[in-house]
């Protein structure tokens, strides 16, 4: 489901699947108007959030949404203060961030006559107990 503009006799809005999307338009005062669960015909689930379709400063969401997604290459060229590549730079390091901590190996602290080490939670029962004789 692709963002577009749907209009009503009384309000222009804006969908989006995007989260990243999402979040900036919230940064940028756009107002939330709803979110939507919706099952595709895949049978899988996908969040919709809708938002009015211009913001106070009368920056439009389809603007937004370009400069999160395809269009981001051309406005950091572009444009390279543009508030949307700060968000964009940040939205791409937080999920990096994320990446390495579901990656990152789980240790656990040993510790003996007060004092303590850390061996990763995956060493053997072994290597842990030889570790534990060195402390």
């Amino acid at each position: 489901m692709g963002a577009k503009y749907i209009m009503t006799d009384k309000i222009e809005l804006f969908h989006t699947t995007n989260i990243k999307v999402a979040t900036a338009l919230l940064t940028l005062g756009f107002e939330k108007i709803t979110i939507s669960s919706m099952t595709r015909t895949d049978g899988q689930t996908s969040i919709v959030f809708w938002f009015a379709g211009t913001n106070a400063e009368g920056l439009k969401a389809a603007t937004v949404h370009h400069g999160m997604t395809k269009g981001g290459e051309a406005l950091a060229r572009k444009e390279p203060e543009n508030i949307l590549n700060y968000l964009r730079c940040y939205a791409n390091n937080r999920d990096e961030l994320i990446a390495d901590v579901k990656h990152t190996p789980k240790m656990v602290v040993i510790e003996k006559d007060g004092q303590k080490i850390a061996v990763s939670a995956n060493a053997s029962e072994e290597t842990k107990r030889q570790i534990a004789e060195m402390i």
